[in-house]
């Protein structure tokens, strides 16, 4: 009899590696491009990166619905092969295999590229300044072979294949890493730290290529047709925009706020100032995105009570949040200056963002970044899908409002830090609050 089996300690270790790997590439490239750019440049690359994974965030909404889709397929199929009708718990419902998810993300991707390149000459001049055309083009075709690879990653999850979906994790980081100081050590310019960053995207075809478990997991089927699996995806790309602009997507959004593009010394700060927002966010965002699907199992296990299973872990981030922030404050300018240490032209506005009240403060604000991660978690465990996308979108729209208050260009960013999540986790905590009044009164 077919048996649907759960994953094993050695494969969630594998993806908590591969995220850790992740995180830690992503830091030390930071340190690359401060340590091979000078002036602006720094700024420069920094918003290029906001730029490529705001939109990589926004595809990465592909990946929850291929998991969905391929695993409802599996799950079809056990049924459908086990005489006994006993393997699997539940009604699955039957019929044929449904579109294959890498096609469909492949086709979203192209599309989105070109919408990123069409448009381009409407809003590019407004975040970057140099390579321009090339900047928008590589990564318009990054779109379509990105899309491709998240769509592998879910496809992976929803197979059970969870060695490769940590191997494409890993390997997406490890590459751009390598690539990263390679060109660093070689080159050091900023159109080619801009080409590393985006080189990994030609990852997936080399797995098809000479994987069999990547051939396998690329012609992976759906549970519904191409037009029900394109509109599905389109929704899950929906929620996950706001929470790329409230995430990687930030600093283009302190970008197109003020007039520190038009000064050389503000935009040098700026850079500074993303930098930091960067290495502050980094470790209480990494151990909660890497639990994820343990936090969705402890929701759905007191989905009867989900305000009181919110507390214990909300205590703890903001625990967290407050002993990094009192760190921050008391070692946070030593070692910014340190890891990020700057050329003469950058001293002055390094200094002044790396004030340890400033570090103290950014560090309290990822944890209401991380709280209003939580808070989503738990309003999809919920099934409150629109509570989930509502919470996201307010809190994005109002960190993008805050940002234009006629004040000095870091208190507005903190108070946009701390004044966007604060409202989507209310949004998520009013969500949840009703569905348990609804629960009672039933």
């Amino acid at each position: 009899m077919s048996q649907e089996r759960t994953i094993t300690k050695k494969e969630s270790t594998s993806i908590l590696l591969a995220s850790v790997l992740a995180a830690a590439s992503t830091f030390i490239a930071t340190v690359i491009v401060q340590r091979v750019l000078g002036g602006t440049a720094v700024t420069e690359f920094m918003l290029f990166w906001a730029l490529l994974f705001g939109v990589y965030g926004v595809i990465g909404g592909i990946t929850s619905e291929a998991t969905r889709a391929v695993g409802a397929q599996r799950l079809r199929e056990i049924a459908q092969s086990d005489p006994s009708g006993e393997s699997l718990s539940g009604s699955v419902s039957t019929g044929p295999a449904g579109a294959r998810p890498t096609y469909v993300a492949m086709g979203i991707g192209a599309v989105i590229g070109a919408v990123l390149v069409l448009s381009s000459p409407l809003w590019i001049g407004e975040f970057l300044k140099q390579n321009t055309l090339g900047v928008v083009v590589a990564i318009g075709v990054a779109c379509l072979l990105y899309a491709v690879q998240v769509a592998m990653s879910g496809n992976a999850a929803g197979l059970n294949s969870w060695y490769m979906m940590a191997s494409i994790t890993a390997s997406e980081a490890l590459w751009r890493l390598v690539a990263m100081l390679v060109v660093g050590m070689v080159v050091g310019s900023l159109w080619g730290l801009e080409a590393a960053a985006i080189s990994p995207a030609l990852l997936w075809p080399l797995l098809v290529l000479f994987s069999k478990t990547g051939r396998k997991v690329f012609n992976a089927r759906a549970d519904v047709p191409v037009a029900r699996l394109t509109r599905n995806i389109l929704l899950a790309m929906g929620s996950s925009a706001a929470s790329a602009a409230l995430t990687v997507g930030f600093p283009l959004m302190m970008q197109a706020s003020g007039d520190e593009k038009n000064d050389a010394y503000l935009k040098m700060m700026m850079g500074a100032l993303i930098l930091a927002v960067s290495i502050t966010r980094t470790p209480i965002m990494l151990p909660l995105q890497a639990f994820q699907g343990v936090a969705i199992s402890m929701f759905l296990k007191q989905a009867h009570r989900p305000l009181a299973a919110l507390l214990k872990p909300a205590g703890a981030l903001l625990g967290v949040g407050a002993i990094g922030g009192v760190l921050a404050f008391l070692i946070g300018p030593w070692l910014f200056l340190l890891i990020y240490a700057p050329k003469p032209e950058q001293v002055q506005a390094y200094h002044e963002v790396a004030q340890g009240w400033t570090l103290g403060a950014l560090t309290f604000a990822s944890a209401f970044m991380a709280l209003l991660v939580l808070t989503g978690t738990a309003v999809l465990a919920l099934n409150l899908h629109k509570v989930y996308v509502a919470g996201w979108v307010i809190g994005a729209a109002v960190s993008l409002a805050l940002l234009f208050l006629p004040m000095d260009l870091v208190p507005r960013v903190l108070i946009a830090l701390y004044g966007g999540p604060i409202c989507g986790i209310a949004v998520h905590l009013a969500g949840m609050v009703a569905r348990a009044r609804d629960r009672k009164s039933a």
